[in-house]
């Protein structure tokens, strides 16, 4: 649990204290559960399995707000008055959460804590900004382009879900997915047993550039240059 980010540094005796507070949940694959800003009003961390933050657009159409996984943090900010959130469990899920005065209390006793949350925060509002921009990507290519770019940068060079989920999340239909990886093939990008191949190795730095804006020289077993 200390290895969790928004434990990280904090003293022992403090966290072990804080730590008695926990509460367990626990779901099961395929179940749905929706998510409203005063019911849920709580911080949950995965402690084994995955699931998916949805909502529901104007059109009706699913909009995958995060794929959340072990040790991945779910809060309040996730959440919205004007709309609800729905939680699809992909794997039998173990949760455990805080209440939100429990948080506040450790907040005020532990300025870690506090930091540690602040920097969670920012994290989060940059990794949705650049979600935000993924989905403005023109083409099925552009967006399977720039995931697999993402997981080469992040030194996996495996895809960690399954290929609809990860096309929910892009925004897009699984044959599309399909397609754009045919596609991505001629450019000498491929993937085999989940794992990214590439003939030359930089061949994603221009799906990469499409949301940093960088410019990426090439990758190498660190990851990406500019990374």
């Amino acid at each position: 649990m200390e290895k969790t980010s928004i434990f990280k540094d904090i003293d022992t005796n403090d966290l072990v204290d804080f730590l008695e507070t926990i509460k367990i949940k626990q779901y099961r694959k395929g179940e749905m559960v929706t998510f409203d800003s005063q019911e849920h009003a709580k911080c949950y961390i995965v402690f084994d399995g995955l699931f998916k933050l949805t909502r529901v657009d104007e059109r009706g159409d699913e909009i995958v707000i995060a794929l959340v996984d072990k040790k991945d943090i779910v809060s309040p900010m996730h959440y919205s008055k004007h709309y609800d959130i729905c939680a699809e469990f992909v794997k039998n899920t173990t949760l455990i959460y805080f209440n939100k005065d429990e948080i506040e209390r450790f907040t005020e006793k532990s300025h870690q804590f506090s930091t540690n949350i602040i920097t969670y925060l920012a994290g989060n509002v940059q990794k949705l900004m650049v979600n935000a921009e993924v989905l403005q990507l023109k083409s099925a290519k552009e967006k399977v382009g720039w995931y697999l770019a993402h997981s080469k940068i992040n030194n996996t060079f495996r895809l960690p879900y399954s290929k609809s989920l990860i096309a929910s999340y892009l925004g897009i239909k699984p044959e599309s997915f399909s397609r754009a990886l045919v596609l991505l093939k001629e450019e000498g990008i491929s993937l085999a047993n989940k794992t990214i191949n590439l003939e030359s190795g930089d061949e994603l730095c221009k799906y990469c550039d499409k949301v940093t804006g960088s410019n990426c020289r090439s990758f190498e077993s660190e990851g990406c240059a500019h990374a």
